[in-house]
């Protein structure tokens, strides 16, 4: 071979990779259990051969856990962490020395055999660190200590495994090698004898050494070898002396995401001079980390926004929702989330549950609003009041609740407006129109400001007014009402000039557009009136299975995120079977991102089942229909003052006082006059 074709091999040095967990550990560690002591304490990291960027060590906030185990499909570093009391110490420590001591500790393991053992002890690493805990900041600095040896000379090119000779074979036997050996290991390859084998590094024998390919997981994505060959070809030419001046041919192995082999390097390399490892008094080492202007200096961090308390708090809410974008819904929108304005009338059992789950998702932007004060039999159910609330006797729920919602995240942005909800038949007086003018002015402004209002409130025409408001300024509106055991969670359908989206025609099932659904109350025929009047206390009050409550509000909250990540919205259709039989639209229904957008969720807890009915929108509904807006946004209080004095004023205007003669004209049906049996049908 050509003085030409022989080339001193480079590595691609690591690169370190600091999960923000490792900082908050260190901070426990040191307030903790460290204090003043800044003796050194043992770390751990690891690093991918699997789609490989870069050539990255990672550490996190298991590295401080003696018995952690490195995620799947990595391999585990062996660390360790100088953590100074003060930035003075940090900066003057002596940093050759250090890394001499280090270098040392490696070598000894390289010579005492402890690293045919435990080959991970070549991955060696360690951090000098201060932690400035007051400031939040992190000054610090990675060290991969490496012995400094002779060069090793590239024998020839590198070459990739899918183009050597029978490379089938040489997959096979990789493939067949435990996870947890892959770290380093020897392929030993014999073509007389038709053997291709993955062995464990201890079974190494010098007389072999011509079959064998030492192999290692190989984390750089270049054609250069990472760092941690260094390492290893310098344990094997100590290891073996008679291995100086001889050819030795390194397999780089190399996962892509679908697993395979093909892009693993193999590099034939041959080092001429030997190296006396014992001698360690005029041994140098190499292997400070450049800092990310490409010099050798240390880093800094500032955690502040991840260590603060109200920081904290906010990125950990979090944490849940940025892991699913991780793998589960990489195409999750966060910040619509974070950005939608939500609503909700009525502060109660539901208005509760719901304003949790919004915290949940990541909602920051909660108002509520209700009338009613703390009382004793709240607490048990509605998980944003204690007893003290109701003893104090004068906190309000929409308050208290704003409140509550703001100490279990302090960066969600809250207001409670203690307010009553002016409705139909509810007559009134004219001490109170004053009264009922500001609380409509703010229910208004209300309305306008926010994205999304929820109906959540315990009686059918306090819902009426927000419903209106809702259509009328063409927001999204979730409603949530409850039975004994049963519930109903829908959208109101999309009153925006958007055409929106036709849906698609699929056999055996029926599709409404957004624009076309309908609201809770076009169903009706009649006008709500005072459902309070002439009621006996259980009657006046929602009484439910306690279980039902946070059911519903977590079926309206999921609703309302799956509309959210709909690229339509509000627009979306709904689809039903045209059956009647729900199970004929199973797997038919198209999905947006989150699953299925139906129209509505009823459900029972008798038989625990849900059925997801949708209607269109009734052209005489009393709440949504085009004479019903238009009335309003033409006499505007006016319009609502005279609903409020009598519910058949909206009865006569959208004209559904015409059914009221169907009471005289129903016809009574004799069982035997009127069979409907399946032959008939058939």
């Amino acid at each position: 071979m050509s003085l030409q074709e022989e080339t001193i091999l480079q590595f691609a040095p690591w690169e370190s990779f600091v999960s923000p967990t490792f900082w908050h550990k260190l901070a426990e560690v040191k307030l903790d259990h460290d204090r003043l002591s800044d003796t050194k304490r043992s770390i751990s990291g690891h690093y991918t051969n699997r789609n490989a960027s870069g050539c990255l060590l990672e550490v996190d906030y298991t590295a401080y856990n003696r018995s952690a185990q490195p995620p799947k499909f990595s391999h585990a570093a062996v660390g360790t962490i100088y953590n100074k009391n003060t930035i003075e110490e940090f900066k003057a420590l002596d940093k050759v020395a250090l890394l001499a001591d280090e270098g040392k500790e490696l070598v000894a393991d390289m010579r005492s055999g402890r690293v045919l053992g435990d080959p991970s002890l070549l991955a060696r690493f360690f951090v000098l660190s201060f932690a400035d805990l007051k400031c939040h900041s992190y000054y610090y600095w990675f060290a991969f200590p490496c012995p400094l040896t002779p060069t090793l000379k590239l024998q020839g090119g590198v070459q990739k495994l899918r183009d050597v000779p029978n490379s089938q074979k040489y997959t096979q036997a990789l493939k067949a090698l435990p996870a947890e050996s892959q770290a380093f290991f020897i392929l030993y390859v014999n073509e007389k004898e038709n053997v291709c084998e993955a062995r464990q590094l201890n079974s190494l024998d010098e007389k072999d050494v011509e079959h064998y390919y030492f192999g290692f997981a190989d984390p750089s994505e270049y054609d250069h070898p990472a760092w941690l060959m260094r390492n290893y070809a310098a344990w094997l030419l100590n290891h073996c002396p008679t291995f100086v001046g001889k050819k030795l041919r390194f397999l780089g192995l190399r996962f892509n995401q679908k697993m395979q082999v093909d892009d693993s390097r193999i590099w034939e390399v041959i080092q001429t001079e030997g190296c006396d490892l014992a001698d360690t008094m005029e041994l140098k080492f190499v292997g400070w980390e450049a800092n990310k202007n490409g010099k050798m200096g240390p880093r800094m961090v500032c955690m502040r926004d991840s260590m603060d308390p109200a920081k904290l708090a906010e990125n950990s809410v979090n944490l849940n929702l940025k892991l699913m974008k991780w793998r589960l819904v990489p195409d999750l929108n966060l910040e619509i989330i974070s950005q939608t304005k939500c609503l909700l009338f009525g502060a109660g059992t539901l208005g509760c549950a719901v304003a949790r789950n919004l915290l949940s998702w990541g909602f920051k932007h909660i108002t509520l609003m209700d009338n009613g004060k703390v009382g004793f039999s709240n607490p048990v159910r509605q998980n944003l009041y204690t007893h003290a609330d109701a003893v104090a006797g004068n906190r309000m729920k929409a308050t208290t609740a704003a409140e509550r919602l703001r100490e279990i995240n302090p960066s969600a942005e809250t207001v409670g407006h203690v307010l009553e909800i002016p409705m139909p038949g509810h007559t009134i007086g004219d001490s109170l129109r004053a009264q009922t003018e500001e609380h409509l002015n703010l229910i208004e402004k209300a309305v306008r400001d926010h994205d999304v209002v929820f109906l959540l409130t315990d009686s059918r025409e306090s819902r009426w007014l927000p419903t209106l408001l809702g259509a009328a300024f063409k927001k999204v509106v979730i409603n949530a009402a409850l039975g004994f055991d049963s519930y109903l969670v829908m959208r109101h359908g999309s009153t925006r000039d958007d055409s929106g989206d036709g849906g698609q025609e699929i056999e055996g099932l029926k599709c409404i557009r957004g624009s076309q659904l309908g609201c809770y109350f076009c169903n009706d025929v009649t006008a709500p009136g005072n459902s309070l009047k002439d009621r006996t206390l259980d009657q006046q009050c929602t009484v439910t299975r306690p279980g039902v409550s946070n059911i519903a509000a977590s079926y309206a909250v999921e609703l309302l995120v799956a509309l959210l990540q709909h690229p339509l919205r509000d627009q979306a259709p709904a689809y039903y079977a045209q059956s009647g039989k729900p199970e004929e639209a199973d797997g038919k229904v198209p999905e947006g991102l989150l699953g299925i957008l139906p129209h509505s969720v009823r459900g029972m807890l008798c038989n625990y089942e849900n059925i997801l009915p949708a209607t269109q929108k009734f052209a005489q509904c009393i709440a949504c229909s085009k004479p019903v807006l238009d009335a309003f946004r033409s006499d505007g209080h006016s319009f609502l003052f005279k609903t409020f004095e009598t519910a058949k004023y909206l009865e006569d205007l959208t004209g559904i006082s015409e059914f009221t003669r169907l009471n005289s004209e129903i016809i009574d049906f004799d069982d035997d006059e009127f069979d409907m049996s399946e032959e008939d049908e058939d």
